[in-house]
């Protein structure tokens, strides 16, 4: 139970006990409702004045039973009040009220499960790119020493298999989830919980082992990822052309954020359109790498090629390019 919670179970039960004393005293005293209630606080708070004083043996006996309840119910309140503070649980409490009111305004945002190593860059990559994110991680400890370096950040602590956790992270109104715990099982078991509570959200998950990939799949990740093969191939790649791959990372990660994106053809305006006449190119300043038409892949697309509705396109530019053509080929402008 957090101290906060042990706290009001404290006032609840002192308020009890003031109200239960008085009535016992109104009952066999015959004192009235102020009179039995204002001796009931005196005496609570140990001040005692004696101006009023039970005469009946039941009033006396109460008073007794009360004293030792009532005295040890106000010092367990006091000393966790005492503890809320000196603890830090102040501070605590008020940030996590604070988390849970940035959490309700979260929408189509992605959810990190997991803030290891991998959890921390795919986070630092969101917030280069201004995307909305929840961390769920069961390591109170990491996520408080990542909150002092940067308050910003949203999370919660809790583990990710859990349902209930999982919803606190709004988990039917995100975007994408990023699996990256430590354990292929609890991976397949945050895939299998995540597509259970939102079908339609894109799941991204890593696989320890290999043999893990294809679980991932099964269970119904979008995408599943061994950073152990994706780092191999990559430092192949690095050591057979060097350049080729210097050139590609320089491309992508220059100042103007070049960024690589893929969206489907929604509106109606661009259907049965060559690519020449769609106007993509003069109205928003991106290159098309590639159109996908059902299981054909269409790279480099020359400029006949007839652009359909439900078409995929993978497109090359800046985010403020890529952004104007995702309005544009969505048809929200």
């Amino acid at each position: 139970m957090e101290t906060h919670e042990k706290i009001e179970l404290g006032i609840i039960v002192i308020i009890f006990l003031i109200l239960a004393e008085a009535i016992i005293l109104m009952t066999v005293e015959g004192w009235d409702f102020f009179t039995a209630f204002y001796t009931s606080v005196v005496t609570i708070s140990t001040v005692g004045y004696g101006d009023y004083t039970p005469k009946t043996f039941i009033g006396k006996l109460s008073i007794i039973i009360y004293i030792f309840t009532g005295v040890g119910a106000v010092a367990y309140t006091l000393g966790n009040i005492a503890s809320f503070f000196i603890e830090g649980h102040f501070k605590k409490y008020f940030r996590l009220r604070k988390m849970m009111d940035k959490i309700k305004k979260l929408n189509n945002h992605y959810i990190i499960c997991g803030y290891g190593r991998l959890g921390k860059v795919i986070a630092e990559e969101f917030k280069k790119c201004n995307i909305p994110f929840v961390i769920i991680d069961s390591n109170e400890k990491i996520l408080e020493e990542a909150l002092e370096k940067d308050p910003n950040l949203v999370c919660i602590v809790g583990d990710a298999t859990s349902d209930d956790v999982l919803k606190k992270a709004k988990i039917e109104k995100a975007k994408g989830l990023i699996s990256v715990v430590t354990s292929d099982a609890e991976n397949v078991f945050i895939t299998l919980s995540a597509k259970k509570l939102n079908p339609d959200i894109y799941v991204v998950a890593k696989a320890e082992k290999p043999s893990t990939l294809d679980k991932l799949i099964k269970a119904g990740a979008d995408r599943a990822v061994c950073p152990y093969i994706v780092g191999g191939m990559e430092i192949a790649r690095i050591a057979i052309n060097p350049d080729v791959v210097e050139f590609i990372h320089s491309l992508v990660a220059t100042e103007e954020d070049m960024e690589v994106r893929r969206y489907i053809v929604k509106n109606k305006e661009l259907d049965n359109k060559p690519l020449k006449d769609s106007g993509i190119r003069e109205k928003t300043g991106a290159t098309i790498l590639a159109i996908k038409k059902g299981d054909k892949t269409i790279t480099s697309p020359p400029p006949d090629t007839v652009i359909n509705i439900g078409d995929v396109i993978y497109a090359f530019g800046t985010k403020e390019q890529l952004e104007k053509l995702k309005k544009y080929v969505e048809g929200t402008i």
